[in-house]
């Protein structure tokens, strides 16, 4: 397991600040297409489906090719968000974790979108309604085997 100290999970802000805007602006987008589609009886089912139905109006068609290609480009977002080596916690609010350490224990650094930096942090169990100041963060000790 990777643990992650403040500066390196602040140096990733602004990338998920970019990340997360184009994410929920891509999600209210297929929303607003998913529900188009349901009312017309044509909403895709799964997520590999097929946009062309035989006998769709040439509108459905199109719009079910534009909604898969957008979940994909939604899909590679959310991919990119956890290849900075955070953990999503709640896609509808921004809201992601790291692994970290406050002295010998393990906690998880905490930041959601709209935040300008990681300002919090929380052990492990306690989750959002846990956060702490990073101010009380401690230095990461490493332990020593006495032999």
């Amino acid at each position: 397991m990777r643990f992650y100290t403040l500066a390196e999970a602040n140096a990733q802000v602004p990338t998920l600040a970019a990340l997360f805007t184009r994410v929920f602006k891509m999600r209210g987008q297929l929303r607003a297409l998913y529900q188009k589609l349901e009312a017309r009886r044509f909403a895709p089912l799964g997520e590999d489906f097929e946009p062309a139905i035989p006998g769709a109006p040439v509108d459905v068609v199109r719009d079910r090719t534009l909604f898969k290609g957008m979940a994909e480009v939604l899909r590679a977002d959310v991919n990119s968000v956890l290849e900075l080596g955070c953990v999503i916690k709640d896609l509808d609010t921004g809201l992601v974790d790291w692994n970290a350490r406050s002295g010998r224990d393990d906690v998880l650094l905490c930041w959601r979108f709209g935040e300008r930096e990681v300002g919090f942090f929380h052990d492990r169990e306690a989750g959002f309604a846990g956060r702490r100041p990073v101010s009380e963060l401690l230095p990461p000790e490493v332990e020593r085997h006495l032999h």
